[in-house]
């Protein structure tokens, strides 16, 4: 892959443009195109969450996972475990970052927390990030995480 700037003074200045060129659409190619569709969404801003008691915070960076069980949602971070409501899917929308990767029904890791990936049950894999955090990826997940590996 070659990678090059070029410079153009007729631009707005926040506006750029992206040119992929190649023989043919390969799995390389859909892999950027994903990629920077994602990178274009992409917005790294706190996620708000509401406990029995108070507000929280949490910063992206320090999130791990974040699984749900019906509508109880649990976020992993580096410094706590946070319970409150809602639905996997608004949190999957609010994280529209390409590190954030879907792994199962019920839950999304963070890929940059990724230590190891295991044979679990029935086919499922087992997902084992930092701080001792696992989660399971169901059978429908595992070509998402291979990609993500580059495997």
């Amino acid at each position: 892959m070659k990678i090059t700037y070029q410079q153009n003074d007729e631009l707005p200045e926040d506006d750029i443009r992206v040119n992929i060129v190649s023989k043919s659409r390969t799995i390389q190619v859909e892999r950027l195109l994903n990629y920077l569709t994602k990178f274009t969404k992409s917005t790294e801003t706190n996620i708000p969450v509401k406990t029995d008691d108070q507000f929280l915070i949490i910063k992206p960076a320090d999130l791990l996972m974040v699984e749900v069980n019906q509508r109880e949602l649990t976020f992993y971070t580096v410094n706590r475990v946070i319970t409150t409501t809602g639905k996997l899917k608004d949190i999957q929308d609010r994280l529209n970052d390409p590190k954030f990767i879907q792994v199962s029904r019920h839950a999304i890791i963070n890929i940059d927390y990724l230590q190891s990936v295991e044979n679990g049950f029935s086919g499922t894999m087992v997902a084992k990030l930092s701080y001792h955090v696992k989660t399971s990826i169901s059978r429908k997940y595992v070509p998402v995480i291979k990609e993500n590996l580059g495997l």
